[in-house]
């Protein structure tokens, strides 16, 4: 899992790729305000564990030009 946070604004995003139980790979997104409990996520369904990560790489390189810190990666 990745996490970014944008101190500017405080805001999070995070995702994560994993399998459903049916074995399908998903990238599984979620966002929201560090300051309230409200937040939203999104799964999509992704062809294969490459094509996840692939997505996954669009995501870093658009949270970090949105000014996002990535604060963990487990």
């Amino acid at each position: 899992m990745l996490r970014w946070v944008n101190p500017d604004n405080r805001r999070y995003y995070q995702v994560d790729l994993v399998k459903d139980l049916l074995g399908d790979w998903t990238v599984v997104k979620a966002w929201g305000s560090l300051d309230s409990h409200r937040g939203n996520q999104k799964i999509c369904l992704v062809s294969g564990k490459e094509d996840g990560l692939s997505e996954i790489q669009g995501l870093i390189k658009e949270r970090l030009w949105r000014g996002y810190v990535l604060q963990s990666s487990k």
